[in-house]
């Protein structure tokens, strides 16, 4: 069996060489780009999954080679298969919730995507696995930019009011929220009558950048608001 590349048998050491440079460098330009968006799983994390996968692909090439004549019905594809099913747990390790967003899910994708293209690199299949990375580059670098042109990006909220029942009403209070540019999906009310004392949660997404101290000064101005909460 003779590279694409080298000419040489695959067995051969610089063509198996080339085949782990390749992965390493896939690895690395796109780890840089999840190390740039401050991804739990960056530079280093990319660069050994696309070695390993690719070691993996080689390793399931060369075993029937071998071992043909004892085992004629050996299939390459079988040890590589297993890779993509077991990197899904490595990309769930990627996923985190954050407040009460859920950060990570892209990493995770490109995890399993950097995966296939050391199997491609492993295989011999330099072109399909150089055009993988380079696509997948532009995937995160072009479409990131776009995304947040088409798609409007809101964080989920949950404010919380406590202010004195008997002077304030709870209408008064969400009203007044409700002028503001956010969202409301929730509102749970709940009144202490001994206390006299009233608490509004609110569950609501707002702009990355909506100004939470406006929000904040125009509630405390109604007056007899307790304490104010956001997170």
């Amino acid at each position: 069996m003779i590279d694409t590349i080298t000419g040489l048998d695959v067995f051969s050491p610089f063509t198996v060489t080339l085949r782990l440079l390749f992965s390493i460098v896939a690895g690395f330009m796109i780890g840089f780009e999840r190390e740039r968006h401050f991804q739990p799983a960056g530079l280093r994390t990319h660069m050994v999954l696309a070695l390993g996968a690719c070691l993996i692909m080689l390793v399931s090439i060369y075993i029937p080679a071998i071992f043909f004549d004892t085992n004629p019905n050996s299939d390459p594809g079988r040890i590589a298969a297993q890779v993509i099913s077991g990197i899904g747990f490595l990309g769930a390790g990627a996923i985190f919730r954050f407040g009460f967003d859920v950060r990570g899910v892209t990493t995770a994708a490109t995890i399993w995507t950097t995966s296939g293209i050391g199997i491609a690199f492993g295989a011999g299949f330099y072109v399909l696995g150089s055009f993988g990375t380079i696509l997948l580059i532009v995937i995160l670098q072009v479409f990131d930019k776009i995304e947040t042109r088409l798609i409007e990006k809101r964080k989920l909220r949950v404010l919380k009011i406590s202010f004195n029942s008997d002077k304030l009403g709870a209408n008064e209070v969400t009203q007044t929220i409700e002028r503001f540019d956010i969202d409301v999906r929730r509102v749970s009310i709940t009144e202490d009558v001994e206390k006299k004392t009233t608490e509004i949660v609110i569950d609501a997404r707002m702009d990355q950048d909506f100004n939470i101290g406006n929000l904040f000064e125009k509630i405390k101005s109604l007056g007899n608001i307790y304490s104010v909460k956001i997170e």
